[in-house]
């Protein structure tokens, strides 16, 4: 089955010096991980007033919360409770929904490797304005922010839902700026279209 949406703006990450999270007070920045500041640092640059929906996904989320929560448990026989709410997967989403006094639906996805496929299906069939965000920093730093639109964008693509291969965050990114015409996942085929 074949879907047609458009990507209106885009940003995307591949350092830790190409975050910026200089529009946050240095109280609660402090208190941010390196995926917390990804994900804010990526969806700022492509936030719009517009959207209906925001979507998050990752493949390890918190993992060094999380690790550090696992190690504080064994050690000390306890938890953090502020450690623990912010180690849960859907946080560096609902964040910046409290961050910017959103009253909007937010989903967080992960599907292992597949993760950045299956959080950018779950954007296109929502069938709304939305803004995607994909994050992991287990291993180095990736993220990219997409505004999809059904009706308007600067790329049109088509989604074709007949699986193919797995492909990585660096061949979605080539996609996006360009260097290929055609990204394939184990969801679905997205083609360029050019009018």
């Amino acid at each position: 089955m074949k879907n047609y949406f458009y990507i209106k703006d885009f940003y995307y990450i591949k350092d830790e010096n190409e975050i910026d999270v200089s529009f946050v007070s240095p109280l609660i920045r402090r208190k941010l991980s390196l995926l917390d500041k990804t994900v804010l640092a990526l969806t700022e640059k492509v936030f719009n007033e517009n959207i209906k929906e925001l979507v998050f996904s990752s493949e390890y989320g918190e993992f060094k919360r999380l690790d550090t929560i696992i190690s504080q448990y064994q050690e000390m026989g306890e938890v953090s409770p502020a450690q623990f709410s912010a180690s849960v997967h859907n946080y560096p989403v609902s964040f910046f929904t409290l961050y910017k006094k959103l009253n909007l639906p937010y989903h967080a996805v992960s599907s292992g490797e597949n993760s950045l496929a299956a959080g950018l299906v779950k954007s296109i069939i929502s069938k709304k304005e939305t803004l995607y965000t994909y994050t992991d920093v287990k291993g180095g730093i990736q993220g990219v922010s997409c505004l999809l639109s059904q009706t308007d964008g600067k790329l049109k693509i088509e989604y074709d839902s007949t699986p193919s291969s797995n492909m990585d965050f660096e061949k979605f990114i080539d996609f996006l700026i360009g260097k290929s015409e055609i990204y394939t996942s184990i969801f679905g085929t997205f083609k360029k279209i050019i009018d």
